[in-house]
Order: C-alpha cells, then structure tokens, then sequence
C-alpha cells in the first residue's frame, strides 16, 4: 500500500509501485508468455503451493505487469487485495461464483447491469441458485426479502441505464446484521470516487474495460476483496480461466496513470452537455445523480466523491422512429456498447424490458449518453443539428 501524506492525484501515480528501480523504464514491460521456467524440482514444487497468489507460476496466474496493475488498484481502492481478469464480464462471474453454491439465494438490485441479471437467470439458475430483485431505493424493507437461505446482497449504485443511487451504508450495515456477503458493482463512479470498501462492502466488481483503460482498446476487469475473500476470488478467477492478456493489462496501467485528469473531464462536458439539453422542450427529465434535482443527489452527494460521464435522458412524447433518425444524424456522438472511452456515445435504451420490481413508464423514448473528451461546445452543436429532427417531427 501507498503509505505516505502524498495527496490524492500523487498516490494514485505511484499505486501498484513496490520500489524504485533505477535505470528502467518509466512504464513496466509488457510480458508475453505462459511457460515459466523453474531452477529445480523443489523451486516447482514450491511455487505451485503458491500459485494462487501473486507469484510468477504460469502465465495463466498472472506476470510481473499483471501482479503491478493488481497492486494499483488495491492501493487505490483500499482494499485487502485485487485480481485481473479478462473483462468486465468475467469478474462478476468469478466474484459470484467464488461465494455462492447450490441452494443459495441472492438479492440483486433490479437497476443492475444486464450481464449480471442474466447470470442469475441463466447459470446461476441452473446451478440451484435463486434470486430475487429489489428495487434500488428499498432502504430498510431490503430485511423482507431476506429468508434463510440468503447468502449475499449485489449492488450498483448508480444503476444501470436509469442511474438510481442506493444507500450503500444501509444495506451494508442491514448485510452485517444478517451474516450476508456484499457485491458492489462499481464501474461507474471507479476507485477514485467511491471506495465501497471504506463502507465495509466485501468484494468489488469494475469492468476497467471502461474508464480505467480509457481509450475503448482493451478489454479487462478487475476484482477487489477484503481479507476474507480475497483467497476464494483469487481461486474463483484462476479456476476460470479468466486471464486477461498481457497487452490489456499494460493498457489498464497506463490508463490508471491519466484516469484522475480524464474523470474530471468527462464529469466537466457531462454538466455542460446536461446544461444544454434541460433548457431544450423535447427533453423530460435527464438522470444523473449529480444534478441536485436528480432523486439520488442527496445520496451522492453524502458518499461520492465525483461523478463520472455517463447519464441518461428520457425524451418527451417522440415517435421511436425520429429519435433514431435524430442518432443517426448525429456527427460525434457515436452509436456503439460500453463507455468510459475519450469518444462520446449515444444509445437508444430500453429499460422496461428488463424491469421486475418496477415500472418503468418512458418506453422507446431513454437515451444513454457518455461524454466524451472532446470540446463540450462542438457536441452541443452536434447535438443541437440533430435535435432539429425531433422538432420537425
């Protein structure tokens, strides 16, 4: 860990670092190999009792690099320790199945990203596995939904596509008083501004895919774990195969290195382009916690540090068809998955599809919109062409 009085900024350059080496580069090497050669039989011997933690063993289980970018985001996350794994996906995966087994049951917040709701009705499903979804705002009435057999309540605050803030203390501190695991799902805000761990959570899921690599050219995910699982996800990610190639972990740590400066970026263009389309008539409501209009602001305000560059927007009463026109006319908002890149995007989303717990009323009319890097006044432009659809509709 970062043990100093450095301030924020500085401590997330030096994360991950162990010493300084003199006479080497800036940047740690990008190690390409799965073989790793041993002195003699014993040294094999002995490295294989270890292979599950951060020793050389077989490229599989990690290299130099990727033992340095794990390292980063323990020191920066404050966590007890952290796993790469090969995506955003995997790490749900591996974390899910690191604790759970057959007969368990799980409570997942309905606002939760769409591979982890499908893990549940697929392969957790048909492992025995039952959950139930609850609604992001529950509070305190998260304890009616708790039987015997619960084993863990999942997080993701803000959620997925309509940005509902939970109260993370209160549900960890209800989890505590049940004996369950806590998941957080924390791409969203990242390391820098939420720690889940600081709050107690156990285990904490990022797709870095996102906003850690930062320039939409690798994919990568990342675990991190308190003490007492920190082992079991370890094992869980290795089991799984779940190895994240040498080049992408190179990319997750040069992009740890910038991802201070670019947050407040995209947090900078998101207000601004957020501005803009609150003072235009065919927006109904934009969702994005940081607004102080926005139902989660309290919440956010109390526990986040900052705010990231993805929200949403509901429209009002558009025919589908023109608001695909108004994408396609679009000039930099580009249509394409995932976010946290330097590129803006923009989505047609479609939650009520998705939604158990409940409804959700704006159907063919959301948008998810990420800000990108670029010049907030050339988007506000490029958006303000297309918006000339919606008025001739």
């Amino acid at each position: 860990m970062v043990k100093n009085n450095y301030k924020k900024d500085t401590k997330n350059i030096l994360a991950g670092k162990r010493k300084k080496i003199s006479n080497s580069f800036v940047n740690s090497p990008i190690y390409r190999g799965s073989t790793v050669l041993f002195d003699n039989v014993e040294e094999m011997q002995t490295k294989i009792k270890k292979k599950n933690t951060q020793t050389l063993f077989y490229g599989r289980f990690g290299n130099p690099a990727t033992f340095e970018f794990e390292a980063a985001i323990a020191d920066i996350d404050e966590a007890y320790s952290a796993v790469a794994t090969s995506s955003g996906t995997a790490a749900i995966v591996a974390s899910l199945l690191a604790v759970l087994k057959t007969g368990d049951h799980i409570l997942m917040t309905d606002s939760a990203y769409g591979v982890s709701r499908n893990l549940t009705k697929g392969l957790l499903k048909n492992m025995g596995i039952t959950t139930t979804f609850y609604q992001p705002n529950i509070g305190s009435n998260i304890q009616d939904l708790i039987t015997t057999k619960t084993k863990l309540i999942f997080m993701e605050s803000p959620g997925s596509l309509t940005f509902e803030m939970q109260n993370i203390p209160q549900l960890i501190e209800i989890a505590k008083k049940h004996k369950l695991i806590t998941i957080i799902d924390n791409t969203w805000a990242t390391s820098l501004y939420f720690k889940p761990m600081q709050y107690g959570v156990d285990i904490c899921i990022q797709s870095a895919t996102k906003y850690i690599v930062g320039h939409s050219d690798a994919m990568l995910g990342v675990i991190t774990a308190n003490k007492k699982y920190s082992q079991s996800i370890r094992k869980s990610a290795h089991n799984l195969g779940s190895c994240p190639g040498p080049d992408d972990i190179y990319l997750g740590l040069r992009g740890l290195k910038s991802l201070s400066i670019r947050l407040k970026k995209h947090e900078e263009n998101a207000f601004k382009i957020i501005e803009w389309l609150l003072k235009q008539k065919e927006v109904f409501k934009v969702l994005y916690p940081a607004l102080e209009k926005d139902p989660g602001y309290t919440t956010w305000k109390k526990d986040f540090e900052g705010a990231s560059g993805l929200f949403g927007v509901i429209l009002k009463n558009t025919h589908k068809e023109h608001i695909y026109k108004m994408i396609n006319n679009l000039k930099l908002f580009n249509i394409g998955f995932s976010w946290g890149g330097y590129e803006s995007l923009i989505l047609p989303v479609n939650p009520e599809k998705i939604r158990e717990t409940y409804q959700w009323n704006y159907k063919d009319l959301t948008l998810r919109i990420h800000a990108g890097l670029e010049d907030p006044e050339d988007l506000i432009y490029d958006l303000k062409n297309s918006f000339n659809i919606l008025r001739k509709s």
